[in-house]
């Protein structure tokens, strides 16, 4: 056997490997950075209702649902961790949910019944000790009439994931874009539960798989409303909101319309009152130059003034 015929046999088994690798490998739909949606071939998903049809306004209302609550502590950890420590957080920011809701819906759609969607996103946080770009990895099918989220990492910082995993670096205290480009978080394991700080909370309509803390069911049956935050950003939020939202809106923005309208009726009724001179100082002008002056001063608020003027404008 010559050396050329050699070599190529030698080549067969890493070609072969290189092309199965492939296979299993992760299909990018989406990236930006470190951050990606794809679809990947996983046990998890060995029964998953794929391709499935679910609109990014509802991922986006169920997302906007998930939260975290810190483990508790004990020991010398109790002692030393701040109050702010167990407070619930809001899993993902409004930019991630807008992102996410869209990609999970159309990876939905082209996934198949043997594949899951895989996924990490990040955005900056002020709530861990000033803003910091933090991360969040996990997996998403959909089972009978549920869709599974399960996560691998919630809030991680990448860097330091990726300096902590043993991961060669350019130097020895920063990765570069390109080293960190290649690292990827993991995306939850459906075999056990790996040990969190933290763990996801329920709510209507989900429930933990297993017992879990950190994989959730939820019912896509469920109707949701668009969880908002505190801090709310009024051009994606609006876009997410349910039917039932939408009506309440409506409904707060007819009521205040109307208020302004009868303030501007009477403070008209009042300009004409007014006009015509008054003897004295319990004169209906008097009456309603004195409550108009109050209320533009704050001393009284909108309700007591248009009662008070009514009252007024009704003796005339």
């Amino acid at each position: 056997m010559n050396r050329a015929t050699l070599i190529k046999l030698m080549l067969i088994p890493a070609l072969s490997l290189s092309f199965t690798n492939s296979q299993a490998a992760t299909e990018i739909l989406w990236k930006d950075g470190t951050d990606y949606i794809g679809i990947s071939s996983q046990p998890t998903a060995a029964n998953a209702t794929h391709p499935y049809q679910l609109n990014s306004q509802k991922v986006a209302r169920i997302l906007s649902h998930l939260e975290i609550q810190e483990k508790q502590k004990t020991g010398l950890t109790s002692i030393i961790s701040t109050s702010s420590s167990s407070k619930e957080r809001r899993v993902f920011t409004d930019k991630e949910i807008d992102i996410l809701a869209q990609g999970i819906s159309d990876a939905l759609q082209k996934a198949s019944k043997n594949e899951a969607i895989t996924f990490s996103i990040s955005d900056l946080r002020s709530i861990y000790f000033g803003d910091k770009r933090l991360s969040i990895s996990g997996t998403a099918f959909v089972q009978g009439d549920a869709l599974n989220l399960l996560f691998g990492e919630i809030h991680v910082d990448l860097h330091k994931k990726y300096i902590r995993s043993g991961e060669g670096v350019s130097n020895s205290r920063f990765a570069s874009n390109v080293e960190l480009s290649h690292f990827k978080l993991s995306t939850g394991d459906i075999t056990e539960e790996t040990d969190h700080a933290w763990k996801l909370k329920t709510f209507p309509g989900a429930t933990r798989v297993n017992n879990r803390n950190d994989w959730l069911s939820v019912n896509l049956d469920h109707k949701y409303d668009y969880l908002q935050p505190q801090n709310p950003t009024e051009v994606i939020q609006n876009k997410y909101l349910s039917e039932n939202q939408k009506n309440k809106q409506d409904e707060k923005e007819s009521a205040i319309e109307e208020r302004l309208q009868r303030l501007e009726k009477a403070t008209q009724k009042a300009s004409v009152a007014t006009t015509a001179p008054s003897p004295n100082a319990n004169s209906v002008e008097a009456r309603l130059k004195k409550v108009k002056s109050l209320y533009e001063q704050g001393v009284i608020p909108e309700s007591v003034y248009l009662k008070k003027m009514n009252a007024i404008i009704s003796e005339l």
